[in-house]
């Protein structure tokens, strides 16, 4: 079935390509661990018109300004901090006002010892929209005292604005209440704020502002959206947030049965109207908002012309399923957001249609890659999830390896019976893999920090999605690029590999990319097998465990090299349900490594050690080799 599958996607490929190169990133300047020394961690936003850098301790603005001839989206990912780091400072004022007595932010993020609502949130992230949040404002007035309270700061970025949000509940009742936020730059001032005669315990209040304030609607009402049910004809609540910068579109609660339905299609005919002499852009939020739903898992929005026809802009997938039953955190799941920029002439209308598919695309189960909020499960940062059809993840992904395992997570079986032993549900769980694993002389692990995410794709056809950062001590460069495909028989996923050595880097172990990683491969097998187009070459019984090479790096010659982790062993915990093997096919290579071309790719076996005694396969230097030098390379497919 693939060879119908791949026929698809070259005719559609079209169907990912932008309108307009709009964009936002969001990611940790120094990489989730922060400075190796500091551990200070900074917060950078970048789209294609401004950039801005957050002190997350201070809730301090120490960089904004406008970007000068941005890169576009595929290549501004991989780019350094210095686009951020070279704008001027920025005046952010947090206040809250009681009785005339002024209590100012003086700290932020405070009890990061608390995993499950770690106070720097990322809550949305994607193409069109950042959304994140930081916790535990603490605010005191000019005498040192505390105000006692929940005070938080939200962040939301589209391409045009940053959106500052200054968030306040007291403790307990207070009389005349003035919640302020301004930002002070260049020598401009826009301030937003917020009274209350009176505020209970637990009575939220809001204030915000804008940035850059030139990019504010002129006018917001000359721009209508209008959204219906196609099943039932019922228009849609929309509602304009004029706080956040987008519109609301409150898609309806639906239960139904994902075994009955494989094929559904949801469709929101949609109609938007500019009505002022001028091009205005707006964007447009598609959500389900505080129901369980089926289909979430791989459900894939799409926004399409009056006719069905694919239009070309590109949809946000952003979504959480996560809540924690002994204790309450706002932004928790379940809901569903999709986001969408749609431009209108002057004078014009502008109508189509979401286009919502879940299980199947075409008959096929259907490609997906959308980010997961955390919000609910903890840590509270980046994690992507990647499905074929909608039955449960196939693939996830920790760009910053905030969870401190891997950055290839869970991997799920496709097309076989699930945990419960039932059709169409979650399968059991064979999962771990990482990029670069590069350790310095001292057995340090540099992780990739500055780690991007460019959504070039998701869905559903075939999915391409970047991540592209540097290790922490600045010597290696790299892009991931990874895609999953429409598929009907196994779950597979293609990466592509470029890693760039900036200056010469000793180091005492290195993988290019692990199928089963140190702290991710509690997937138990018996045997090996390793070949290439022309067959196999070689099978084992493979030892298992120790935490040290049970084979050193093999040439891997001939055309299309690979390996088998088969012979799986289920335990306890996975009693039901079928069980699964794992395969690592190189499609191509390419590099230079210490200085000398290697047109062969080499493999070593590693024993770890992850609950279970394992072992998985790494691409790997060839043998002797302890130094790379400065214009190395690995480009790669697998």
């Amino acid at each position: 079935m693939l060879m119908r599958s791949l026929s698809v996607i070259l005719l559609c490929l079209g169907c990912a390509v932008s309108v307009a190169e709009d964009y936002t990133f969001l990611w940790w300047a120094d990489g989730w661990r922060g400075r190796a020394v500091e551990w200070h961690k900074t917060l950078n936003i970048q789209t294609n018109s401004y950039g801005a850098a957050m002190d997350v301790e201070k809730a301090a603005l120490i960089h904004l300004g406008l970007i000068a001839n941005p890169k576009p989206y595929a290549l501004a990912v991989s780019e350094s901090n210095d686009a951020v780091n070279a704008l001027p400072p920025a005046d952010l004022r947090l206040s809250v006002v009681v009785s005339g007595t002024t209590y100012r932010c003086v700290g932020a993020a405070g009890n990061q010892e608390d995993e499950a609502n770690f106070p720097v949130r990322i809550i949305e992230s994607g193409r069109m929209v950042q959304r994140a949040d930081i916790l535990n404002l603490t605010l005191k007035n000019d005498r040192g005292q505390v105000l006692e309270g929940d005070a938080r700061l939200e962040l939301v970025a589209d391409p045009r604005q940053l959106h500052l949000i200054l968030e306040f509940a007291p403790k307990s009742e207070l009389d005349h209440v003035d919640i302020e936020i301004a930002l002070a730059h260049d020598g401009k001032l826009v301030a937003g704020e917020s009274y209350f005669d009176r505020m209970t315990a637990g009575h939220r209040g809001v204030a915000g502002v804008a940035w850059p304030p030139d990019a504010s609607e002129d006018s917001p009402d000359a721009v209508t959206v209008a959204a219906n049910d196609k099943d039932s004809g019922a228009p849609l609540p929309v509602q304009r947030d004029a706080l956040r910068g987008w519109h609301y579109v409150d898609l309806p609660e639906r239960q139904w049965n994902m075994a009955e339905e494989l094929d559904r299609l949801d469709r929101f005919p949609l109609r938007v109207t500019n009505t002022s002499d001028k091009t205005e852009t707006r964007m447009l939020l598609f959500a389900f908002d505080g129901a369980a739903f089926q289909g979430v898992t791989g459900l894939c929005p799409m926004l399409r012309d009056a006719q069905g026809n694919p239009s070309g802009i590109p949809v946000q997938i952003s979504k959480n399923w996560h809540n924690n039953p002994e204790r309450h955190f706002s932004n928790e799941g379940p809901w569903f957001h999709a986001y969408a920029e749609v431009t209108v002439e002057a004078g014009k209308t502008w109508d189509g249609e979401l286009a919502i598919a879940y299980a199947r695309w075409g008959g096929v189960p259907a490609a997906s890659h959308a980010q997961l909020c955390l919000v609910g499960w903890g840590t509270n940062q980046l994690w992507d999830q990647a499905a074929i059809g909608s039955f449960g993840e196939s693939i996830t992904y920790d760009p910053d390896v905030c969870l401190n395992r891997s950055m290839i997570d869970d991997v799920r079986p496709l097309m076989v019976t699930g945990m419960s032993d039932g059709r169409w549900e979650w399968t059991n769980n064979v999962g771990g893999g990482d990029f670069l694993v590069y350790m310095n002389p001292d057995g340090k692990r540099q992780f990739l920090t500055r780690m991007r995410t460019a959504y070039l794709s998701q869905g559903p056809n075939l999915t391409d999605v970047i991540y592209a950062g540097v290790t922490a001590d600045g010597r290696i460069a790299a892009r991931i690029e990874v895609s999953t495909p429409r598929c009907d028989d196994v779950n597979r996923a293609y990466h592509r590999l470029r890693y760039d050595v900036l200056e010469d880097t000793p180091f005492s172990r290195l993988a290019f990319y692990q199928l089963g990683a140190d702290n991710y491969n509690d997937h138990a097998f018996s045997t090996l097998a390793r070949g290439n187009a022309d067959g196999l070459v070689e099978e084992w019984q493979t030892e298992r465990g120790g935490k040290k090479y049970l084979r050193a790096a093999m040439e891997c010659p001939g055309r299309a090299p690979w390996f088998s982790l088969h012979g799986g062993e289920r335990n306890e915990q996975h009693a039901k349900g079928a069980w699964a093997n794992r395969g690592l096919v190189i499609r191509s290579w390419k590099a230079r490594l210490g200085g000398q071309e290697v047109v062969v790719p080499f493999a070593a076996v590693y024993g770890t050690r992850n609950g279970v005694p394992s072992a998985n396969v790494e691409l790997a230097p060839p043998p002797g080799l302890t130094e790379l030098k400065k214009g190395d390379y690995v480009e790669a497919e697998v």
